[in-house]
């Protein structure tokens, strides 16, 4: 029989051997470790992965100036302001609703994106279809996408999947602050107040423009977020009266 200190020795294997595998499945689960690649394979990621940061920034540039759609809503001014008050009555996309419109037209635009991988000749590359999941986070937009891809030189076969990218434009907070104000309106017109206070929380800046006798176009400002130098905007109009 063992002694006790034998039996220890076993357990604390044991357990060593069960923590690494269970170590080893989160970070895998995670995205964490990578599967082990070659220099094909990271330069077809690393293609994938400037795709989803070029078109991830365009798309939610064109979203925000588009009041949370990709292109202009039926319920929009002559000039394709969307409008989010009319007749006492608020018209405001969900934070969902903007999330899938998003990644709807991420799949769209990283399928062209990709030109069928003509750039990579020497390669034989196959794809599936995308599967885009976007969180707008406070400080900054998350894509994970779900793009299959595999990738074959003479015998050499490799598999890529899954692509995560982090853009820091703060849409959240602005995405935030819009719908913050737009429960403050009423038909009698524009909480000045209100939205001063919310601009100044969230650092943002505020412009008002009349666009007919009943309609205010308003652009939330975000000079914390640039891409290119360009500024994060969310435009949208209110009817009053």
């Amino acid at each position: 029989m063992l002694n006790k200190s034998g039996q220890l020795t076993i357990f604390i294997i044991f357990a060593l051997v069960l923590i690494g595998a269970a170590v080893l499945f989160f970070a895998f689960q995670n995205n964490l470790i990578r599967q082990p690649t070659n220099p094909d394979s990271d330069r077809v990621y690393n293609f994938v992965q400037n795709c989803i940061q070029e078109e991830g920034a365009e798309t939610i540039y064109q979203i925000g100036k588009n009041g949370g759609y990709f292109f202009p809503t039926n319920f929009s001014t002559n000039s394709g302001v969307a409008i989010y008050f009319s007749n006492n009555r608020a018209y405001v996309p969900s934070k969902k609703q903007v999330e899938n419109e998003i990644s709807f037209f991420m799949d769209e635009k990283l399928f062209f994106c990709a030109r069928n991988f003509a750039d990579f000749p020497d390669l034989e590359i196959t794809q599936g279809e995308i599967k885009t999941e976007t969180a707008m986070e406070n400080e900054k937009v998350v894509f994970n996408v779900n793009y299959p891809i595999r990738i074959s030189k003479r015998e050499d076969v490799s598999l890529l999947n899954n692509f995560k990218t982090e853009i820091p434009i703060r849409a959240g907070i602005v995405y935030a602050s819009v719908a913050e104000f737009m429960r403050n309106q009423t038909a009698e017109g524009i909480c000045i107040s209100c939205m001063l206070e919310i601009s100044e929380r969230s650092d943002l800046y505020v412009e008002m423009m009349d666009y007919d006798e009943k309609t205010t176009v308003f652009v939330f400002r975000d000079k914390n977020s640039k891409i290119n130098n360009e500024e994060f905007v969310w435009i949208f109009a209110n009817e009053y009266g």
